[in-house]
């Protein structure tokens, strides 16, 4: 969630209902006809993933929004006393044995690296297109999407505005989240008239996420609560373990699927406990964001193995059990083994008709759960219409 200050009025918080990660891969669509489909093979991807990762070019992807990091502001500000040389520059353009100075604004802005290698982005998009076919047929529900398209140069300006419409998926090679800071420094001039000096401060970070697709809550005055989903998502196809490329079609697309369900149980906790803090609306979205990164997450441990076994015939099982147990580090995914061993329990069906009845249900169910590892061997790949 952005920090913000003051009363609650009218505010849009970005709240990054943001996954990072998990699910699997690709199917060519059925076609009514005698002769059988040569079932697709992906594996080239991995040949691709394994190159050297590309950090630029870097463009922007949307919109700067305003935000403030604590704990970057300190690093800033630790900086700026540490770099004399940099200190002595601004001294001697302004007059005045002491520098006056404050923070003037602050702000974060998504850069990503476009996918301009031909080969590498037709078969990634490819890819993409039947892992979200096969997904969507194995667990019966309707595709979320407008189009998937690979970004090759600059983004769309404006990317899209918010819609109920369908999604438009963005393929890029890389995603980095930058934050910067504007520093306003202040004196006299050699003529004597007060003068100022700006400098602006960048952080670039890559927090290792392939995946980002955002829900944002708007506050109003009577404290009501109403989301607005962004028109589109952003996967990328480069990570340190390759496996993580080949799943966030199917993790986001469950992401997307379930988001809607999510939000009711956020509006309905929050219509009940009527938070006065910021803070305790994060909390809530915070706890709800985790359960659905588990009936994702328990999902894909379930669907990961089929296709792997189907579509990427050189990943084994052993690499998915290590891709999931990565995410132990990340509080978000606190309720992971637990979900694992639900929807083994319930099959990918029934828990997801579950969350989608009432995630209140789900998770009730999930607090019940064993919390032990549970990643079972893949079962014989299924067709999509077949029920686990």
């Amino acid at each position: 969630m952005a920090r913000e200050e003051g009363t609650m009025a009218r505010r849009l918080i970005s709240i990054l209902l943001a996954a990072c990660l998990l699910v699997f891969s690709g199917f060519a669509q059925l076609r009514a006809s005698n002769a059988p489909m040569e079932v697709p093979d992906y594996s080239r991807l991995l040949n691709f993933i394994a190159m050297e990762d590309r950090q630029d070019p870097l463009v922007a992807f949307g919109s700067a929004e305003k935000d403030f990091d604590r704990r970057l502001n300190k690093e800033n500000i630790a900086f700026l006393n540490q770099d004399k040389n940099l200190m002595r520059q601004i001294q001697s353009k302004l007059k005045g044995e002491e520098l006056r100075w404050r923070l003037s604004n602050s702000f974060k802005q998504l850069l990503v690296v476009p996918e301009n290698r031909e080969d590498y982005a037709c078969l990634f998009e490819q890819y993409c297109r039947a892992s979200v076919d096969y997904l969507l047929k194995r667990i019966h529900m309707s595709s979320p999407y407008d189009q998937i398209a690979t970004l090759k140069g600059t983004a769309p300006s404006p990317v899209a505005a918010p819609t109920t419409r369908g999604v438009t998926v963005y393929l890029v090679h890389n995603m980095v989240d930058e934050y910067i800071e504007e520093y306003l420094f202040f004196g006299r001039d050699e003529d004597g008239d007060e003068a100022k000096i700006r400098v602006k401060l960048r952080n670039r970070a890559v927090d290792g996420k392939v995946g980002s697709y955002t829900s944002r809550l708007k506050i109003g005055d009577d404290n009501r609560f109403e989301f607005i989903r962004e028109s589109y998502t952003l996967w990328q196809n480069s990570a340190k373990n390759p496996l993580n490329v080949l799943i966030v079609p199917i993790e986001e697309t469950l992401h997307i699927l379930m988001r809607s369900y999510t939000e009711a149980a956020i509006q309905s906790d929050l219509a009940r406990s009527k938070p006065t803090r910021l803070e305790e609306v994060q909390q809530v979205v915070d706890d709800w964001m985790a359960v659905e990164e588990a009936i994702v997450g328990g999902v894909v441990a379930q669907v990961m193995p089929e296709v792997l076994a189907r579509f990427v015939p050189q990943e084994t099982t052993g690499q998915l059990e290590e891709a999931l147990a990565e995410r132990d580090a990340h509080p978000q995914y606190r309720f992971l083994n637990q979900a694992i061993h639900l929807v083994t329990d319930l099959g990918v069906d029934q828990a997801l008709a579950v969350y989608r009845k009432d995630p209140r249900d789900f998770k009730h169910l999930l607090d019940q759960s064993p919390s032990g590892p549970a990643l079972r061997s893949a079962q014989s790949p299924q067709s999509p219409s077949l029920v686990n």
